[in-house]
């Protein structure tokens, strides 16, 4: 059983290994015009969705529980990172991601948790 903060460390490393294997994947899409832009829109809202939602749920819950919630309800997830991915695009305004997403994703989890009837540990259940 890792600690916390070995846990927290494989989990981030996890979410970056996962970001770059994605994102490597859309480089080609760059040589075509326009769907090169609609491609990486994509792919960060993937990313973005996964990794904070599972940041968001792991707050509450033990990891496997929030990744399985993330699966789960993977259609909301992504949809959650689109309002992410387009925060992100917004220049000046995209340094203040982490504070949105993370407060963003928390409300969309609650929501999900709420639905799926889940007990939560700790933190507040508003």
């Amino acid at each position: 059983m890792l600690g916390p903060i070995a846990a927290a460390i494989l989990e981030g490393v996890q979410g970056a290994l996962l970001a770059i294997l994605i994102y490597l994947l859309a480089v080609p899409f760059l040589l075509i015009a326009g769907l090169g832009f609609i491609i990486f829109f994509l792919a960060t809202a993937y990313v973005q969705g996964r990794i904070y939602f599972e940041l968001a749920a792991m707050r509450f819950h033990p990891a496997e529980i929030a990744k399985r919630l993330r699966k789960q309800h993977a259609g909301t997830v992504f949809v959650a990172g689109l309002f992410i991915a387009a925060f992100v695009s917004i220049p000046i305004l995209n340094l203040a991601t982490p504070l949105f997403a993370t407060a963003f994703m928390v409300h969309v989890h609650k929501q999900i948790a709420r639905r799926a009837s889940l007990p939560f540990r700790g933190g507040s259940r508003a």
